[in-house]
């Protein structure tokens, strides 16, 4: 039998492991939940966000835009969104998303860059504050899910997530 004091340290070690795990999911919820929800709000068809658990990343999924500004906005919702609802996530989980904006970016004359990258993020800002309820509410839909079936990517697609995305869902 062990001793009460390493049971309560073997408890206060679950809380901890338990917590940053919570923490990290959040965030990652919370930054493809600012992807989905700019892309749909600017008009793009989301086909699906996921996360998977055992590695930490996540990815959501729309059409592109022919307006650069309009792709640039879904490439930094994540990363604005995780600021906006004080969810960080590791560099590891926004490292795609700065290469496709550099790439975005490299599209486009020299001299109109940086004009279009500050639209992108004030545009995607603008969308993550009109549309917050959204993206907490998507980001709560993928947090429930972490331990329903047992898988290890949690992933909300279709109909289900139009739903989620127009308001009437969850």
């Amino acid at each position: 039998m062990s001793a009460p004091q390493e049971d309560e340290d073997d408890e206060a070690g679950i809380e901890l492991f338990v917590a940053h795990f919570d923490a990290r999911d959040r965030a990652l919820t919370v930054h493809e939940a600012g992807h989905a929800v700019v892309a749909s709000v600017l008009g793009a068809h989301v086909v699906f966000v996921e996360i998977d658990l055992t590695t930490g990343n996540g990815r959501s999924h729309s059409q592109n835009f022919v307006e650069h500004v309009n792709n640039l906005a879904v490439c930094v919702a994540g990363c604005r969104a995780e600021h906006a609802f004080d969810a960080r996530s590791s560099r590891g989980t926004k490292i795609s998303d700065f290469r496709k904006m550099r790439r975005l970016l490299l599209e486009l004359p020299e001299a109109k860059r940086r004009a279009a990258r500050s639209e992108g993020y004030r545009l995607a800002e603008e969308i993550l504050r009109e549309h917050a309820a959204k993206v907490q509410r998507l980001a709560a839909e993928l947090m429930v899910r972490r331990w329903e079936d047992g898988t290890d990517t949690v992933r909300i697609d279709g109909d289900e997530l139009m739903a989620l995305l127009d308001g009437s869902g969850t």
